[in-house]
């Protein structure tokens, strides 16, 4: 049988996928928040397995990647002798600038050759839909009694296995085995409707097909029902709930009998608004969430303001901070509890606007909002005016990673966005070939 073929590949990517989402590393302690994700330690024998192969073919969108961190280096290095001018010194809050941007380096340094051995490791495989999807349907699996069992403890006292976090202290929402619960909405996300994409591209006994839609429809809705991340909810709300419909009314079998799932969206609409309006009503004035965003936005459009071109990392590290102070002491952001921002001035340490589109916003300018174009939305509209229907299995991941990107999150070790970005960019060219659909 095929799959007695396949275990060595389906165990391994298995490990790949586990490590990629694996984002609360014990060892973050020891080597600092690059080894918030393991994948940082095994990005050195990625890189030798890439170097091995006689000839590298690098995607188009990789390539845009690279050009825009190269940008990125050269802009560093500039702004790096700008603000020895300004500060007379290169130390900003007691660490050198010159250093430190180099440990910011490290982040898409190790993003790309993780992208790129994804993208190289799954030409190699036979037969790569196939391998792919039993890894993911595994990590369902797994996901599924892992959900069960900390969603148990949830309100308990007693710690959820927190030997495997950084700080093992208890924490009080469903964060897997994530930092915080804002992390764990892309792979979620990816969890829930990645896999069905492989069902239209695989033939596959009925009760793994079964089995697949059983896991996602559990995973998204144990999880809508008991998160508390505000991003991800209204994330729910304005592009994933809207693009299922929209599926469902183009699906020739499903359209005749779409009332029902139209009531289905209703209710699961119905939980989140109600979910959501409580998040939001509890935290508003309270939660450091809200202080921290809406002063970060305020600061990071402040410096693009002032330098179009970006500050690259050196800059952001030294003009960030400023901005928020002036951010701060306007007034405007007086009702919220700034407690963690107010934190940004005296240290480097996580320093963030927590959106991967502002914090590049101030690294890169408006190079960065041609890269995310060329990117992130053009790879959107290419998949968009493919009338597949198994597309909104990629497109509904991949509309909610860009959006969360703009709301919430970075993708600094989120490697299961690089992940699927690099699936993508090799589906692209499988596409148009004749699928390799073996049976079981």
């Amino acid at each position: 049988m095929e799959i007695k073929k396949q275990v060595f590949p389906i165990l391994f990517f298995l490990m790949i996928l586990f490590f990629a989402t694996y984002q609360d590393f014990p060892l973050v302690n020891n080597f600092g928040e690059i080894a918030r994700s393991p994948i940082v330690f095994v990005a050195p024998f990625m890189l030798v397995y890439i170097l091995s192969h006689k000839k590298i073919v690098i995607s188009k969108y990789l390539s845009y990647w690279i050009s825009y961190i190269l940008y990125l280096f050269v802009l560093s290095i500039a702004c790096l002798y700008l603000v020895k001018m300004i500060n007379g010194s290169i130390y900003v809050f007691y660490e050198n600038l010159a250093i430190k941007t180099l440990k910011m380096l490290v982040y898409p340094i190790v993003g790309i050759i993780f992208y790129q051995f994804i993208y190289v490791l799954l030409k190699q495989f036979k037969n790569p839909v196939y391998v792919v999807f039993h890894a993911l349907l595994l990590l369902q699996l797994f996901t599924i009694c892992w959900l069960v069992l900390e969603i148990y403890y949830l309100k308990k006292p007693i710690e959820f296995l927190s030997f495997i976090h950084a700080k093992p202290e208890k924490y009080w929402r469903v964060r897997l085995w994530t930092m915080e619960e804002s992390w764990t909405g892309t792979i979620l996300i990816l969890l829930t409707f990645f896999p069905v994409y492989f069902l239209y591209k695989l033939k596959l006994f009925r009760w793994k097909k079964a089995l697949s839609i059983f896991a996602s429809v559990v995973i998204f809705i144990s999880y809508v029902a008991v998160s508390e991340s505000k991003g991800f909810l209204v994330l729910v709300l304005v592009c994933v709930l809207p693009l299922i419909f929209q599926f469902i009314n183009k699906h020739k079998y499903l359209r005749n009998i779409s009332f029902i799932f139209a009531g289905v969206i209703l209710a699961l609409f119905a939980v989140v608004v109600i979910n959501l309006r409580d998040v939001i009503f509890d935290q508003f004035n309270n939660s450091i969430t809200f202080g921290t965003r809406f002063t970060s936005i305020y600061a990071a459009i402040d410096v693009f303001l002032h330098s179009f071109i970006g500050v690259g990392y050196s800059g952001f590290v030294y003009f960030y901070p400023q901005s928020i102070e002036t951010a701060m002491n306007s007034g405007m952001f007086d009702a919220f509890n700034l407690q963690e921002i107010k934190a940004y001035l005296s240290t480097t340490k996580a320093l963030s606007t927590k959106s991967e589109l502002f914090d590049n916003l101030i690294y890169g300018g408006v190079i960065y909002l041609y890269f995310f174009y060329k990117f992130f939305i053009q790879r959107y509209n290419e998949l968009s005016k493919i009338a597949k229907q198994e597309l909104y299995f990629l497109r509904i991941p991949l509309l909610f990673i860009i959006l969360a990107g703009i709301v919430y999150i970075t993708y600094n070790i989120k490697y299961e966005v690089w992940l699927f970005l690099a699936f993508l960019d090799f589906t692209k060219e499988y596409y148009y070939k004749e699928d390799a659909k073996p049976s079981e």
